[in-house]
């Protein structure tokens, strides 16, 4: 059940939206609609989720002026979602694309995430090899990161891989 808190952040994020309409900045509403879903998605309400993340892609993907991070950050949270609903083969398309965005602007903690996602991936698949060629690649990315929450995501990946 979804808490007053994440039925106040989906309105905050409502509004937000509706001002970046407003003002007519494209990637502004991609970046407010992004947000938005993941109010969704954190309130439970994944098809809602679903719908504002597939229109902030649409957005960055049609729009030159994107930045890459902002790109990279979108498919991230449609990953999680797709992962979340059950929809793996999506997930892993999505987490591979993210992942080599991150790659290209050198954001550690994303590479960390997305191969640590990747190595669970080829893991389900029985792919024990990719698997583990994964997790060295998050395990080294989250250690550059040094981002507390990156590092004990990957350990807590570790752990799954590792039993």
């Amino acid at each position: 059940m979804a808490s007053i808190g994440s039925y106040a952040y989906v309105l905050k994020c409502k509004l937000a939206v509706a001002t970046s309409r407003n003002v007519g900045d494209p990637l502004k509403v991609a970046h407010a609609v992004r947000h938005l879903g993941d109010a969704y998605y954190y309130a439970g309400r994944a098809a809602q989720a679903e719908a504002c993340y597939a229109e902030a892609l649409s957005i960055y993907r049609g729009n030159e002026q994107r930045q890459l991070l902002d790109l990279a950050n979108a498919i991230r949270s449609f990953a999680v979602l797709k992962d979340y609903v059950g929809w793996p083969a999506e997930a892993k398309g999505l987490w591979q694309e993210a992942h080599d965005l991150y790659l290209g602007v050198n954001v550690p903690a994303g590479i960390a995430e997305s191969a640590a996602r990747l190595s669970l991936h080829a893991r389900r698949l029985g792919d024990l090899q990719r698997s583990r060629e994964w997790l060295s690649e998050a395990s080294a990315a989250a250690d550059v990161s040094n981002d507390p929450e990156t590092l004990q995501y990957v350990r807590e990946v570790r752990a799954v891989i590792e039993n």
